[in-house]
């Protein structure tokens, strides 16, 4: 493969739909202008870019037309808008690849949530006495249950066009968070709608469940997602409609809300945040919903941080190829392990 033809790869990717960083993470550091000569170094750089981004290996070879995603009809996308089915295609083959990747480098666990529900995982989570269910909490379930969560530092196309996707591999499943934030009650909503549809079998048979979209309760939802929708609120606060004291139930100033679930949240055994995040969900305003936030928390940091940490700190890297360990460590947005 001359130089020429390497940069015909990348722009072959490129018109796939695939973005230039998730490109350039994929591509191993082992490549280099002496691998341009060597037959079996190019067929190992089509299988290690086909491996990490989700696409047949005999279609990144010389003499091919355009990269073909392996997974295009696995995927049951949730709010879908403008999106296109290469796009979709992309996302989907992404997903598959980087959960493949996680769970071979994730310990499985023998235990099936499937019969319980939201409240009951509540109820084992606060039984040592936690004041109520947080972010950390969800992830420490997470990881217990073998199913690694993390918060996406690349994507596959230019634009997110995910706000968290849900993967099955045989019989076990990963969380993708897209949406970020500095504040963790957003994610942990997100989060917990996930672990609902791991525990309800929506993603079951190794199928794909993409959240394009925040999951907001809408009067389009279909039924798996009000079922998660309730099944999150359930974990989180312990009932499916859940309401604010001392305050209407309607329209509010930012930081009156702020102030009202401060004091009624630690009471209810719910974090204010959440508590928050679930007024803008039952209400639809979320306007006052997202601004309380900043009156909430006062040293906002951002919340991928504190996700990908237990990530690495969870994940065994050594489990797999080095390449494929150099490739998690970018996707998590974290230096290299040592």
């Amino acid at each position: 493969m001359t130089m020429n033809e390497s940069e015909r790869l990348r722009r072959r990717l490129r018109e796939a739909g695939l973005s230039n960083t998730a490109i350039a993470t994929a591509w191993p550091r082992w490549w280099s202008r002496d691998a341009e000569t060597s037959s079996s170094a190019r067929a190992e750089l089509a299988f290690s870019l086909a491996r990490k981004l989700g696409l047949d290996p005999r279609s990144l070879l010389p003499g091919s037309d355009v990269p073909r995603f392996r997974w295009q009809t696995e995927g049951r996308f949730k709010h879908r808008t403008n999106q296109t089915d290469l796009e979709l295609a992309a996302i989907s083959s992404f997903g598959k690849s980087l959960a493949s990747l996680l769970l071979s480098a994730t310990p499985s666990a023998a235990i099936d949530i499937s019969d319980r529900g939201g409240g009951d995982l509540r109820s084992a989570i606060l039984a040592p006495g936690r004041p109520y269910v947080s972010l950390a909490d969800l992830l420490a379930l997470a990881w217990s249950l073998g199913v690694p969560v993390v918060q996406l530092r690349v994507y596959p196309l230019k634009q997110k066009r995910m706000a968290a996707m849900t993967v099955t591999v045989g019989e076990r499943a990963a969380v993708l968070l897209g949406r970020t934030s500095r504040y963790p009650a957003p994610i942990a909503f997100y989060l917990a709608h996930e672990i609902g549809h791991i525990a309800l079998n929506h993603a079951a048979g190794g199928r794909l469940l993409v959240d394009l979209e925040a999951p907001q309760r809408s009067a389009n939802e279909d039924e798996e997602e009000r079922a998660a929708d309730d099944f999150a609120l359930e974990l989180l606060t312990g009932r499916r409609r859940p309401e604010v004291r001392g305050i209407a139930p309607t329209r509010t100033s930012a930081r009156e809300l702020a102030r009202a679930v401060q004091d009624s949240g630690p009471a209810l055994g719910i974090e204010p945040g959440v508590l928050a995040e679930c007024y803008g969900h039952t209400t639809g305003d979320w306007v006052a919903a997202a601004g309380s936030l900043k009156f909430i928390y006062s040293n906002a940091q951002p919340v991928w941080r504190q996700v990908n940490a237990i990530a690495r700190q969870q994940l065994d890297f050594e489990s797999v190829p080095s390449d494929s360990s150099e490739y998690l460590e970018a996707i998590l947005g974290l230096p290299d392990h040592g």
